[in-house]
């Protein structure tokens, strides 16, 4: 088995402009800013919305704010951010005199949109014709994040959660719904996070292979950085064209099992035949997370 060296690309092509930015899988510090609530206001009532009013709720269909949930709302904001793989999430705000020389940091801040829960009135009759009526209802938070540099000022991410970016299940109580709301914001925000900064590693070995594709390959990323069974990853050739740096994605790889601080052996799920010639050739290959 070949051992191999990647380079790998800059983490970044945002404005940070400090060394420790292009190290491998640096971990941001990022502090809380503040993420405003202003309740909406009533509309001052014209005929068209009091029509509109009542035959809305003749329909079975009306909609309250719960200005009331909008810590809970920031509590889970400041969890996604706590939890994705390169934020760090630090008591209290950073200042640039506070971060060491080549140091960059975050602080996020930005505005919550909505807060509310629509009711949905729905009847039925039984098999025996007895008329039943059913009330349901559904969480709806919207939100706006930006993230920000500590040195600078510049939004390097804004992320935008918006009808249809999580779950709108209807349940059975105006108290879950919102707190279903919540749960997937807060899932969303995660994902949107983990796929801006993604981990980045490198295949140390090739591991089981069968005629012209490769099975298996062992990466250099463990328990020390979070990783985990199941875990996945895309799988670029780097090349340049033109004098500028390009990459084309050849296969897919999962971690079936880590093997300690640094070590994980994965499964080659697309693109064997084509993961195995770059081994083969020393070609320059990107690994990134995509979960």
């Amino acid at each position: 088995m070949k051992k191999l060296i990647f380079s790998l690309i800059a983490l970044f092509a945002m404005t940070l402009s400090v060394a420790a930015q292009t190290e491998k899988n640096y971990v941001f510090r990022v502090s809380r800013g503040d993420m405003s609530y202003t309740e909406p206001q009533e509309k001052k009532a014209t005929v068209k919305s009091v029509l509109g009013a009542i035959l809305t709720t003749a329909a079975g269909s009306n909609t309250q704010h719960h200005p009331e949930f909008a810590d809970d709302v920031r509590n889970a904001i400041a969890g996604a951010v706590g939890s994705a793989r390169r934020l760090r999430l630090v008591d209290g705000l950073l200042n640039v005199e506070d971060l060491a020389e080549d140091e960059a940091a975050m602080i996020y801040d930005g505005s919550i949109g909505a807060i509310s829960c629509t009711s949905q009135t729905t009847t039925r009759k039984d098999d025996k014709g007895v008329t039943h009526t059913d009330i349901s209802y559904r969480g709806t938070v919207t939100a706006t994040i930006n993230f920000k540099s500590i040195r600078s000022g510049e939004i390097i991410k804004t992320i935008t959660v918006n009808n249809g970016d999580y779950d709108y299940s209807w349940i059975e109580s105006p108290e879950k719904a919102i707190g279903n709301a919540i749960a997937g914001m807060q899932a969303y925000i995660i994902r949107q996070l983990n796929a801006a900064w993604p981990m980045y590693a490198s295949i140390v070995e090739g591991n089981r292979a069968k005629k012209d594709k490769q099975k298996e390959v062992y990466i250099d990323l463990g328990q020390a950085s979070g990783a985990f069974k199941g875990m996945t990853f895309n799988v670029y050739t780097v090349f340049n064209v033109a004098g500028k740096e390009a990459k084309k994605e050849i296969g897919r790889l999962r971690i079936m099992e880590v093997m300690g601080d640094d070590i994980s052996l994965c499964k080659v799920t697309k693109g064997g035949a084509d993961i195995k010639a770059s081994i083969d050739s020393g070609a320059t290959l990107l690994i990134t997370s995509t979960n």
